[in-house]
């Protein structure tokens, strides 16, 4: 039985690995406009009281003669002792506004974080069919300047499923892969919000450790194109 361990690469943890691809929707129109994204892994970073390494996967700037915006998305993880730990994301909007003198620039920073506490995690090496499940907390804050305009937490459960190796065909070729589900369902009872995702990951060459297809099993998407650059 092949166990999941090959569909991981110890490099993305590393500082200074960039990831660049873009992906279409299965069985999408060939002329609609292709989904980008780069990741590249930064160092260790203050988040959810804890220091993760974070991952940029997203940033703009929108530079005008009296008006400036920068965005910036990451995602914060970690990988310790054969385990991987998804503490969560955030999004860091930067705005600044100059107009005529002499009226002063002024400033603002929003930034809006969803964490796991604990962080939701899983072994590398995982057996066909094996299920990693655990209780959390799911947690949204919305900040302006460091003042918090809203805060919410509610119990939730991470489950992910590794269903084992699977054969797939992409644009990039033919691959080994490893198909994972992940369950996460926040807030009580019949209230509760689940959110489902399906993953095949390379188990083999130059992209091994990469997500090759996903993420909505309603309409997911399949790489196109993409540059792998381990550090």
């Amino acid at each position: 039985m092949e166990s999941s361990a090959a569909c991981f690469n110890e490099a993305d943890f590393r500082e200074g690995t960039t990831l660049d691809f873009e992906a279409m929707k299965v069985g999408g129109s060939p002329t609609a406009q292709p989904f980008r994204r780069k990741s590249v892994t930064e160092g260790r970073e203050s988040f959810a009281g804890a220091k993760p390494i974070a991952f940029n996967v997203g940033s703009e700037l929108v530079d005008l003669p009296q008006f400036q915006q920068s965005t910036v998305k990451k995602e914060f993880k970690d990988l310790v002792s054969g385990n991987v730990f998804l503490y969560g994301k955030s999004t860091t909007q930067k705005t600044k506004i100059t107009p005529p003198q002499p009226a002063s620039p002024s400033e603002q920073v929003f930034v809006s974080s969803q964490s796991y506490a604990p962080p939701i995690s899983f072994p590398v090496d995982m057996k066909p069919g094996q299920v990693a499940r655990q209780q959390i907390s799911f947690t949204k804050i919305s900040t302006t300047d460091g003042r918090v305009d809203w805060t919410t937490t509610v119990p939730a459960t991470g489950e992910l499923t590794y269903h084992g190796r699977e054969k797939l065909e992409t644009p990039l070729g033919a691959f080994d892969t490893c198909k994972f589900s992940l369950k996460i369902t926040a807030g009580p009872g019949g209230l509760a919000q689940v959110t489902v995702g399906e993953i095949w990951q390379a188990a083999e060459g130059p992209y091994r450790g990469q997500v090759l297809k996903g993420i909505d099993p309603k309409s997911p998407m399949i790489a196109t194109k993409m540059t792998y650059s381990p550090k």
